[in-house]
């Protein structure tokens, strides 16, 4: 069974200011530690999907490009787009591009609960869902197209509408934080520095 690995890196980093998946954390760009999670799992093909603007701001990786037409279109977009752009592909494990803790040990422990019954297999921390570190599957490509056609954005409500295994998470683990302004950003970097 062929699994693709794939880092949703197109956002705006409104809230941030700057994109944010080119911060340094622990000597690597944002970004980074989602990629060497997949790829310490031999997911193939890896993609990075992205827009146009921020592309050069990558460095020379290994991987297959999706560039976005239309930017900015959040991330139920951008998986359409990527299930529509691979059909050879079964499973897709996508990662937002803003995750400093994203490990390979997490990714291999979400591989292992794959199984055909369901459409999506998600992260569950009590009642907080976690859609960006999820594995999707090639049967959840109609019901997204739908949605597009609707102008429906949420990842809620795909996940509402497949058939879904919610895998159990502590709610202190650290794999889920991302950064979506300054102030977590300030809170990471504190935390790891009192960390050492």
């Amino acid at each position: 069974m062929n699994v693709a690995g794939v880092i949703l890196a197109g956002g705006q980093s409104s809230r941030y200011g700057q994109p944010k998946m080119f911060e340094t954390f622990e000597g690597l760009p944002l970004y980074k530690h989602s990629l060497n999670a997949l790829q310490g799992n031999q997911l193939n093909p890896l993609v990075i999907a992205t827009n146009a603007s921020l592309q050069p701001s990558f460095g020379p990786e290994n991987v297959q490009w999706i560039i976005e037409q239309q930017p900015h279109q959040g991330p139920l977009f951008a998986l359409h787009h990527i299930l529509t752009a691979f059909p050879e592909v079964e499973w897709f494990f996508v990662v937002a591009s803003d995750m400093p803790y994203m490990n390979a040990p997490f990714v291999e422990e979400m591989l292992g609960n794959i199984n055909d019954s369901y459409d999506a297999i998600v992260p569950k921390q009590n009642s907080r869902y976690q859609p960006l570190a999820a594995l999707y599957r090639r049967t959840a490509l109609p019901l997204a197209k739908q949605l597009m056609e609707q102008n429906k954005r949420s990842m809620k409500v795909l996940l509402d509408q497949l058939r879904v295994s919610y895998v159990p998470f502590n709610e202190n683990c650290p794999t889920f934080i991302n950064i979506n302004a300054h102030h977590d950003w300030l809170q990471t970097v504190t935390k790891e520095s009192n960390n050492e």
